[in-house]
């Protein structure tokens, strides 16, 4: 297709923010190769962001940071550090994505942003509300998944530089009764850490 016929492709799809080279194949009805080389030409022209290799946002309808994850690695959810900065529980600032996914875990960086992806087992794959597009871990699920992920996995490599970071937190807005609720659903190790951090507990 020629600039003109995408501007008016991407005008008439504003209800989708990103799309992936799959998508454009389906709804283009055009071949991988030829849909790449387009637009690549209308992504260095500055008409359509190719925020991720592969991915192309709708210059009518761009997404944030936030959306954008949703669709990396789907189904996934912000969790972590990043949703516990963003709930307002821990002080410190963080710019880097974290989100929980059943998928394999991977990292994606662009000049601007980093999403980095944890691979979470199914049964575990709840404790999140919807916002707008976006899914994010309430705060109690996010503060067990950097537990679950960053400590009880890993036998301890990282026990000195969590406990650093709850002490970073404001664990007063955390609901003790929720916590203790969710942290029943995990494995013991959670449970023997929350233990040992009664200010937690």
């Amino acid at each position: 297709m020629k600039v003109n016929e995408w501007m008016d492709f991407f005008r008439d799809h504003t209800n989708k923010k990103v799309f992936s080279l799959n998508d454009l194949k389906v709804l283009t009805r055009d071949n991988t190769k030829t849909i790449s080389v387009q637009l690549s030409r209308l992504s260095r022209s500055g008409l359509v962001k190719n925020p991720i290799k592969g991915w192309y946002t709708n210059p009518f309808n761009p997404p944030s940071s936030e959306e954008l994850s949703m669709v990396l690695r789907a189904p996934s959810y912000l969790s972590m550090e990043y949703a516990l900065s963003r709930h307002g529980i821990l002080s410190q600032d963080v710019h880097t994505y974290t989100l929980v996914t059943t998928k394999i875990p991977h990292t994606f960086q662009n000049d601007y942003d980093i999403f980095e992806y944890h691979q979470i087992k199914r049964s575990l794959f709840w404790g999140y509300r919807k916002e707008g597009n976006i899914q994010i871990a309430e705060p109690e699920k996010a503060l067990l998944d950097l537990i679950y992920i960053r400590y009880s996995r890993k036998r301890n490599a990282n026990e000195n530089l969590l406990l650093s970071m709850i002490d970073d937190m404001y664990l007063d807005e955390i609901d003790r009764e929720t916590l203790s609720d969710y942290s029943r659903r995990f494995n013991n190790n959670i449970l023997n850490f929350l233990v040992k951090r009664s200010d937690i507990w």
